[in-house]
């Protein structure tokens, strides 16, 4: 089953490294969207025929409109001029008025884009947001992005513990959301052809899109989605023109200091570890035998972030040399990401992790060496893969 976003923990990691800001809560939520079903008719641009292009050309370009000069001037036979005007007919391209030919507007067209476009009947998807009507852009619909038709994710598609909650909004379908959008000179960055005619919906329902709002002290939003793994600046001017803000500022905040004493009370995980609190960020700061022989935590959760009641405390560990085997078990695991396709963004992912860790870079070699030991021959395939250039 295929997670519907990354780990949240990603998310915060990428905010705190931001200059000048201080993430304070995350939120996973499930973005409300219409999800709009239309037919239209659309123009496929093909490669011309060489006989098609020179019979087009001959009746826009020499003034000839009947079939009898087309085979002259051409030098062809009449059936092939028939069957090719026939054809040019049939795809609108030319028009036959009571014998006399001439060129349709989709035929200069082709003509000046060097392209015959034929059309077709396409069935076309379209997503708008709910909170202030705006169509998504193209990013959205490719295939990696999960627009969810119910809000609920199962827990096959929970790239970890956190649970996602459906953002309320009780704005009302607007029907002329898909006519006004097919009147915008740039509705082909939303999902929709350039050139299109008789534009129909025929359904539309309810979708929702995961994705992780993180507050900062600022009183701002960060938002993160399956789009990329960096911010997504169009979901960020949603929240600052919508009343999502609003929403999140009536989530009562709560005493950090008290909701972390009473979760390391109650956790058993973390036992023996220490609160440590430095410019507005909690860490929770283990011993280095948490981590050893018969650990109670994985070295890759050092650096990572644990979550509870939308507060985040990152995991840590004063011992250099753990922290050192976590930078080289998260690389290999960077390295078998979908997103993560050339040696380097590779080399780039690895310096973002040891800087997060505070420890030297490593390299491929000693990653190599790293999954010799521990027997991860599927991590080691990756980083082959990598250094191939096929990965």
């Amino acid at each position: 089953m295929r997670r519907v976003i990354y780990p949240a923990t990603r998310a915060v990691e990428h905010a705190v490294a931001l200059p000048g800001v201080r993430p304070l809560r995350l939120f996973a939520v499930l973005w409300p969207l219409w999800q709009i079903e239309a037919s239209a008719q659309v123009y496929d641009g093909q490669d011309f025929e060489l006989i098609d292009h020179f019979v087009l050309r001959a009746l826009h370009e020499a003034g000839i409109h009947d079939r009898s000069g087309l085979s002259g001037f051409l030098g062809l036979p009449p059936g092939i001029v028939d069957r090719c005007l026939a054809f040019l007919i049939a795809v609108q391209l030319v028009a036959d008025e009571g014998g006399r030919l001439r060129v349709r507007e989709l035929g200069r067209r082709s003509l000046r884009d060097g392209l015959r476009y034929v059309p077709s009947t396409s069935r076309l998807k379209v997503l708008i947001e709910r909170q202030t009507g705006r169509p998504l852009p193209r990013p959205y619909y490719d295939g990696a992005v999960p627009v969810l038709d119910a809000p609920e994710v199962a827990d096959g598609q929970l790239a970890d513990r956190t649970r996602f909650r459906p953002l309320f909004t009780a704005a009302p379908y607007d029907p002329q959301a898909l006519p006004r959008l097919a009147e915008r000179a740039d509705r082909a960055e939303f999902n929709l052809p350039s050139q299109l005619r008789n534009l129909r919906q025929e359904s539309v329902r309810e979708g929702y899109l995961p994705c992780y709002l993180i507050e900062t002290t600022e009183g701002r939003l960060l938002a993160y989605t399956g789009v990329a793994e960096h911010r997504d600046p169009f979901l960020e001017r949603v929240c600052a023109d919508s009343s999502v803000e609003h929403l999140i500022e009536a989530e009562d905040a709560g005493d950090p200091d008290r909701i972390w004493r009473a979760w390391l009370g109650r956790s058993t995980a973390f036992s023996g570890g220490r609160l440590d609190q430095q410019g507005g960020r909690w860490r929770v700061v283990m011993p280095a035998e948490a981590f050893g022989e018969s650990p109670r935590l994985s070295p890759s959760r050092v650096g990572a972030y644990q979550f509870w009641d939308n507060h985040f405390i990152q995991i840590w560990c004063g011992d250099a040399a753990v922290r050192r085997t976590a930078l080289l078990d998260r690389a290999l695991g960077v390295a078998t990401l979908p997103t993560v396709t050339t040696l380097p963004d590779f080399h780039t992912r690895i310096r973002q992790l040891a800087e997060a860790l505070e420890v030297p870079e490593t390299s491929v070699a000693e990653l190599r060496r790293h999954a010799g030991r521990t027997g991860d021959a599927r991590r080691l395939q990756s980083l082959d893969a990598l250094e191939r250039g096929t990965a």
